[in-house]
């Protein structure tokens, strides 16, 4: 298989540079909307200095391979992952969703 013409897809669509602004985005929501929860995994003392924020990958995904699968969007698709370093440790993981176009339809953070 040739990844690059994915990798070219990426680029094309800004795809890392999305994620980036997408993972700040949902870190300013989350922080207000989920204060204590944010406080639990971050601190009190919270300071974005020590937060490392780089897109470590990127997937596609064939959506319903199984006509019978519990979840599916009804389209194929892009996930793009960041990985949440804070002061060294993964605490959490970023994804964003992208259809084929490179628009974002979804997005989320799992936190360990």
């Amino acid at each position: 298989m040739n990844t690059s013409e994915l990798r070219k897809w990426t680029e094309n669509y800004s795809i890392e540079s999305k994620t980036i602004e997408g993972f700040w985005d949902n870190l300013n929501s989350y922080k207000y909307e989920q204060e204590n929860e944010f406080r639990e995994i971050f601190g009190d003392d919270f300071d974005k200095v020590h937060l490392r924020v780089i897109m470590d990958s990127f997937a596609i995904f064939i959506d319903r391979w199984n006509k019978d699968s519990y979840h599916s969007y009804g389209f194929d698709y892009i996930v793009s992952y960041l990985p949440i370093v804070y002061k060294g440790e993964q605490v959490g993981e970023y994804k964003i969703l992208f259809n084929l176009k490179g628009d974002s339809f979804d997005d989320y953070f799992v936190t360990y």
